[in-house]
């Protein structure tokens, strides 16, 4: 209290002059200090802006490597469909294909069975209609080529038929 007294009494007993530089020593303070803290909430916007950023890049190359990937495991398959069990080569195409698919898995692809579900654009792609018959209206009847997910976001849709609406 006696303190703060004293330095009441100090600031009465200045000059004019030099409670002007004070009172502007002090304004500049606060600007300056208001000034740090927009630089620094800057700093923390354009560090999380880049964070994200490098995901987004990150994702795309995991699509794209991931995608080369899964065109050539649908080319296993295809071979697979016409090899013969006897087949030595038919055999060594057969643990390739076992091998890339435990890869994918690893990596946390994992493929979509979209047969018998309603249609979702977001992650089907309709290439062909179908009579309803005794199924309702835009379901999935048939898959001609896998649809995978990475970690839970599409990666690849997977190509379908639909039935029609009426």
């Amino acid at each position: 209290m006696e303190t703060e007294e004293r330095g009441d009494i100090a600031e009465q007993a200045m000059p004019v002059e030099l409670t002007a530089e004070l009172d502007a020593a002090r304004k500049e303070a606060t600007d300056n200090h208001d000034k740090y803290l927009r630089a620094l909430a800057e700093a923390e916007n354009m560090r999380k802006r880049l964070e994200r950023l490098g995901d987004e890049r990150i994702w795309q190359e995991k699509r794209r490597i991931f995608g080369h990937l899964l065109d050539l495991a649908d080319q296993l398959e295809q071979a697979l469909k016409y090899a013969d069990e006897a087949d030595p080569v038919s055999a060594g195409v057969r643990v390739t294909y076992q091998q890339l698919q435990k890869i994918l898995t690893q990596e946390g692809v994992q493929a979509m069975t979209p047969v018998g579900e309603v249609f979702d654009p977001t992650m089907h792609e309709a290439v062909e209609l179908a009579d309803r018959g005794e199924r309702g209206p835009n379901q999935v009847v048939s898959e001609y080529r896998k649809g995978y997910t990475l970690n839970g976001r599409l990666l690849r849709a997977a190509r379908v038929q639909v039935t029609k609406e009426s």
